[in-house]
């Protein structure tokens, strides 16, 4: 862990100089498309669904962020369509797992439009952090193509044995590049990693409510006419229309068949299907100026900042606590931005 946590460190530092952009850029989730005031509604939800913060019906409100994956601020030609979804929501009762800011009221979902994920150890992550800062050029170069295959696979190590190669995680890192470019307003994101669920263990997605989905007008994102297509057909969407998304968990019912520690398995439907919990609301908005990206740019997401009864569970979540929090700290330094966090969207939004 604290090799790993150098590492991001090192590499945030590094950013300054290697994106050209006058400021540190996050090691992953680095080009920021947009921010938006949003709604979470809980619903009156049924039996096992009922628990945490989707106890009883409630109104929060929140803010969403989208972003791409990889941790580079470049033209989106440059970039995989691997884009995330951070939501935060505000004045939430209890205490927040990070110790830092027990009382900041804030709760945050790091979702992403993939179902898998593609590291799922200290070690793992540490190795393919640094493979993923050689992207998405190590995977055009032919010759760089077949020793990162076999560098990801191995993890570095002199591994003779087949089985112990990372077979489902290269999978999962593969299924990446099938992802469509397409409005961001019209993907699924999801969790990959699970959570605690009150009393249970599951996993969360959004998915876009059906008349907000067949409202789109720009559902082709060309990457190639327009190096900043994902943020112009976002600012655009918002601008015109509401937007509604469908806020699910997929409790785990087999811990066989639906690991915990291995993000890299699709968790079947067929043995738990998603259930709906709560809507997101964007309302209409604009959001096309430069004052949105900067908030977007000091907003922080972390599957940390939660309660007890939804704690990330799994030695990559566990990863994921302080590397994030570290990788916030370092950056909101070097680009002497203020780390706290806002006490509701007008704060941020106006």
């Amino acid at each position: 862990m604290d090799a790993v946590i150098a590492q991001v460190a090192r590499r945030t530092r590094a950013s300054v100089e290697r994106e050209t952009v006058g400021r540190a850029v996050r090691t992953a989730h680095g080009k920021t498309y947009g921010l938006l005031k949003a709604t979470v509604t809980v619903g009156d939800n049924p039996g096992f669904y009922r628990q945490g913060i989707f106890a009883r019906p409630t109104v929060y409100d929140a803010v969403v962020r989208y972003s791409n994956g990889l941790g580079h601020d470049r033209p989106d030609h440059q970039l995989g369509a691997a884009c995330g979804m951070g939501i935060k929501l505000f004045g939430v009762d209890g205490p927040s797992l990070l110790d830092d800011e027990r009382d900041s009221g804030t709760f945050d979902l790091n979702l992403i439009n993939n179902d898998v994920f593609f590291a799922n150890t200290a070690y793992d992550y540490m190795v393919i952090e640094d493979l993923f800062a050689e992207l998405p050029e190590a995977l055009v170069d032919p010759a760089r193509r077949k020793t990162w295959m076999a560098e990801f696979l191995t993890r570095r190590l002199t591994l003779t044995d087949p089985d112990t190669w990372l077979w489902d995680e290269l999978l999962a890192m593969l299924s990446f590049t099938g992802v469509p470019r397409r409005n961001l307003l019209s993907y699924n994101y999801n969790s990959m990693g699970a959570f605690r669920y009150g009393d249970h263990i599951a996993k969360i997605r959004t998915v876009p409510a059906a008349a907000s989905l067949a409202s789109i007008t720009q559902q082709i994102v060309d990457v190639r006419a327009d190096n900043e297509a994902f943020r112009r057909t976002l600012v655009a969407e918002a601008a015109e229309r509401d937007h509604s998304f469908e806020l699910q968990v997929q409790l785990n019912t087999d811990l066989t068949r639906m690991p915990v520690d291995n993000t890299s398995v699709k968790w079947p439907e067929d043995l738990s299907p998603w259930t709906t919990v709560a809507r997101v609301d964007l309302p209409r908005q604009a959001i096309g100026g430069s004052d949105n990206l900067a908030a977007a740019d000091a907003t922080s997401i972390t599957p940390w900042r939660t309660r007890e009864d939804h704690r990330p569970i799994g030695e990559i979540q566990r990863v994921r606590q302080e590397v994030y929090r570290r990788s916030s700290i370092e950056r909101h330094r070097i680009n002497g931005q203020e780390r706290r966090e806002p006490a509701g969207s007008a704060e941020l939004l106006g």
